[in-house]
């Protein structure tokens, strides 16, 4: 019993370290994305701001604080990693041309999503290696108090 505990933690801190390593790439990606426009804009002279430029900056400085909150508290970074990577997708989707449509989901919302469930998935194995380990104490306390 106490190896298949072992093993659940490894297990959990393997996934919590994938799922740190995949979301903070994919970050860095969108946040190089964002910094190589304004970069080649201020050096032709021009820094355009539309929608599209306040729409990227918003959801690179959005994903930086779901990855920050994911390091910290696990099941709520989790939770929004999986709603990033659905607003991702359907922003590639409603933005994509039909060829390059699977790869544009694929390189925008899978990472998210893929982290998202790593997360959550390493928060439950703790949560419930935590209460297996919570429930034998108890059930100790209450056998040594009948004698």
């Amino acid at each position: 019993m106490s190896t298949e505990k072992n093993s659940a933690g490894v297990i959990a801190q393997w996934m919590r370290w994938i799922a740190r390593a995949i979301s903070s790439l994919i970050t860095a990606f969108w946040l190089l994305i964002l910094l190589d426009i304004v970069a080649c804009d201020a050096f032709v002279g021009f820094i355009c701001l539309n929608w599209e430029m306040l729409l990227l900056f918003g959801l690179v400085t959005a994903s930086m604080l779901s990855v920050v909150i994911a390091w910290r508290i696990e099941s709520l970074g989790g939770f929004v990693m999986l709603l990033w990577g659905l607003a991702f997708s359907a922003i590639a989707i409603v933005t994509s041309s039909g060829s390059q449509l699977t790869l544009s989901i694929l390189v925008s919302g899978v990472p998210f999503f893929i982290a998202g469930v790593l997360f959550l998935a390493s928060w439950w194995l703790r949560f419930s290696r935590a209460s297996n380990t919570t429930e034998k104490q108890v059930n100790d306390i209450a056998s040594s108090s009948d004698k």
